[in-house]
């Protein structure tokens, strides 16, 4: 029995350990009004109006609403009600645990998973339970998995990958009771998060690469899968509205079309080496496509013409590392820009497309390498990702934590200078925030909110002269946006300081 379960209490424990700052962080990024603003969370009762509009819907902010209105996530908002319950309020250390022991269960999940595509895969050899657990562990404790884990806002992600596996490991095998349990989980990911809808996919290329596609399976399993997906989509139109965000507004065909490879080679960036991180990829950092043969986008379009030909390749000798590639390429369609919307791209999105890479390692076990070199390689890859993770969730204690190593390793990043700017700006600290708009007015010195937001930073430290200059100084806005000077007095009337709005003759 200690043997049985010993497989599982490595990945599980490995998990907690590499995780250990998530029980010490505080609310950070949009937890700050999906979970604190959010009247609807603050009362079990409120939970079935959660399932009548949109994510977000009631919280005390009314951007947030606004930005929201396309999503509709339920579950993920009710599981939020039920840890303010338990917490009798916004306690972190109860939201951070859940979030924690939901993608601890997906890893266990994943594993049961893996050990069963390793015995489809090689039905002759003896299935390797340590080197499934070290894919595994690959995959629980990624460092990529950081922003996933250490937000709440997005615990949708990780409701998402729940339920993926779940489906994935319960009809690996027959059974009505599975198909029903299955469907449900089916049922609770697409109310968690739309890219669930992949699902089936997923599954329909495991049972082609295990051989399991039959027309039995077709109407037992895909038939009721495909009626619930139509069956939410149907919900979701009704639930949701228009998005007010295009982040590809103003782009040409070409630069939106290059766009997919630059983002499919950060991706696999990320998998490999998933260092720096970022927790918002804006235009400073990705940058407007030029030319096909900018580095990372031609790299990028050869990846992906590499992929389906590794995949060709493999189908034979390697089918595992076929599969998991296969499964990889499926689980990214959704956020590959093919159909562009609003996030460029985000660390989030691996959750899924991850499991596929993890599967794809199980190939390492017909690597021609001695144990021994294969053992120490694997683990000097899992001691450096816990410790990146181990150190990332450090930087995730709080929205300033974490926006400062965002101006560290990306201080080209004009959101990331706004957005810390605006934080120290709030918090009474005027004279930190100087520096921080001062970068966004050379990085993007058409932008007035730059502007802007730098005069009341240095009104507030009482040099009224430089700020008055910078308002005067500050370009025209963009059409149909506010000027420096409308955002400097709004930002002034908001906090009721008057005296100030005098002095600088607003």
């Amino acid at each position: 029995m200690a043997a049985r379960l010993a497989p599982f209490i490595v990945v599980a424990v490995s998990a907690i350990a590499s995780y250990l700052p998530v029980f010490t962080n505080e609310f950070a990024w949009d937890d700050g009004y999906i979970v604190l603003l959010n009247k609807d969370i603050q009362s079990l009762s409120n939970i079935p109006a959660i399932f009548t509009r949109p994510w977000a819907g009631a919280v005390e902010y009314g951007l947030g609403q606004a930005q929201n209105q396309p999503y509709f996530r339920p579950v993920a908002e009710a599981s939020m009600a039920i840890d303010w319950a338990i917490g009798q309020g916004p306690n972190p250390v109860i939201f951070h645990t859940t979030n924690l022991l939901i993608h601890v269960i997906s890893a266990l999940f994943l594993l049961v998973w893996l050990r069963r595509m390793q015995q489809s895969h090689d039905k002759e050899g003896t299935p390797n339970t340590w080197l499934a657990v070290a894919v595994t562990l690959f995959w629980a404790i990624h460092p990529v998995h950081t922003e996933a884990v250490n937000l709440v806002t997005y615990r949708t992600t990780l409701l998402s990958g729940l339920s993926t596996i779940t489906v994935l490991m319960l009809l690996t095998k027959p059974g009505w009771r599975r198909i029903i349990v299955a469907s449900l989980a089916f049922i609770l990911g697409l109310l968690a998060k739309e890219v669930t809808l992949v699902t089936p996919a997923l599954l329909l290329v495991t049972d082609i690469f295990t051989k399991n596609f039959n027309k039995f399976r077709i109407l037992q399993i895909y038939l009721p899968l495909a009626i619930i997906s139509f069956l939410y989509l149907g919900l979701r139109q009704i639930m949701t509205g228009p998005g007010m965000y295009d982040f590809f507004d103003g782009m040409t065909g070409f630069q939106r079309f290059a766009m997919i490879f630059r983002v499919f080679y950060l991706y696999i960036r990320l998998v490999i080496l998933p260092f720096p991180l970022c927790p918002f990829y804006d235009w400073s950092i990705l940058g407007i496509p030029t030319s096909l043969l900018e580095p990372d986008i031609f790299a990028g379009l050869l990846l992906m013409l590499a992929f389906p030909v590794v995949i060709v390749l493999c189908l034979k000798r390697l089918p595992v590392l076929a599969h998991g590639l296969t499964f990889f390429l499926v689980a990214l369609l959704p956020v590959s820009h093919i159909i562009p919307f609003f996030d460029a791209a985000g660390e989030r999105f691996l959750y899924v497309p991850l499991m596929g890479m993890a599967l794809a390692l199980l190939a390492l076990g017909k690597l021609r390498a001695s144990k021994r070199a294969k053992t120490i390689l694997a683990l000097v890859v899992l001691v450096a990702y816990a410790l990146l993770t181990f150190h990332r969730s450090t930087e995730w204690h709080d929205s300033e934590t974490v926006l400062k190593a965002l101006v560290r390793d990306f201080p080209i990043s004009v959101s990331a200078n706004l957005g810390l700017g605006q934080l120290l700006t709030d918090a009474d600290r005027s004279d930190e925030a100087i520096p921080y708009f001062e970068a966004v007015t050379k990085l993007a010195p058409s932008l007035a909110v730059g502007h802007g937001m730098l005069a009341v930073a240095v009104a507030r430290t009482g040099d009224y002269e430089r700020a008055r200059t910078i308002l005067i100084k500050a370009p025209p806005p963009e059409a149909q946006l506010p000027s420096a000077v409308q955002i400097a007095r709004d930002e002034l009337a908001k906090s009721n300081q008057q005296a100030i709005l005098r002095a600088l003759g607003l």
